[in-house]
């Protein structure tokens, strides 16, 4: 059996050369983040867990909610002082070595029905890597189950119809996605707007797919 000069077979070095090989094969796409469907997997379900922590925070407020995720990790819930909205931050997987955080606006619309007063809650969030990763975005399937209120779901569907005509398009997404929520925070009109016209919000994104013919 062939032997280098250590006395240690050939057969054996080439056998730890391909363990290793094995091995680099096997930890690279952990290390580099390569499994791609797992990354978006993972993205959208931080996601939707800190939509559920920033929409009870409102419900339990009442207030709009301006992004700041410290304020969910540090306060405790108001039925439940044990724990808090956001046990932790959470960061998109793809290049969580950055530490860019989520990207969410929430809108809270009380709204006057006779002597009722009906709240409203509405929370807009999406990856702030959402350029390179335009599918890294919460699918509409998810509100289904989840009691969404009236502004939630005029939300939802806008959401869904940017994300639709958006497509690959990642730059294109997160442009009109920062402008519609722009709208929120800036128009005290905008919910009445969109419950009476629901192309109202739309038309300001789209305004070339609905302009009002002369």
């Amino acid at each position: 059996m062939p032997h280098n000069q250590h006395g240690i077979s050939v057969y054996t070095v080439l056998s730890i050369i391909l363990f290793i090989a094995l091995v680099f094969i096997l930890a690279v796409p952990n290390f580099f983040n390569l499994d791609k469907e797992k990354n978006l997997e993972d993205c959208v379900n931080n996601m939707k867990q800190i939509w559920v922590a920033t929409t009870d925070y409102m419900r339990d407020t009442n207030t709009d909610f301006n992004g700041d995720l410290s304020l969910l990790i540090k306060t405790p819930k108001k039925d439940d002082n044990k724990h808090t909205y956001l046990p932790a931050n959470l960061y998109c997987p793809e290049t969580s070595h950055q530490k860019k955080e989520y990207m969410v606006y929430g809108k809270y619309v009380a709204e006057q029905i006779g002597t009722e007063t009906k709240h409203n809650y509405g929370v807009i969030i999406f990856c702030p890597n959402l350029t390179q990763f335009p599918k890294h975005i919460i699918p509409k399937a998810f509100y289904e189950n989840m009691e969404p209120t009236q502004l939630q779901n005029y939300m939802i569907e806008d959401i869904d119809y940017i994300d639709t005509e958006t497509g690959l398009n990642g730059a294109k997404k997160v442009e009109l996605l920062n402008k519609y929520v722009e709208i929120w925070k800036t128009d005290p009109q905008a919910f009445a707007k969109r419950k009476d016209n629901n192309t109202a919000l739309k038309a300001i994104l789209f305004p070339e797919k609905f302009a009002v013919s002369e």
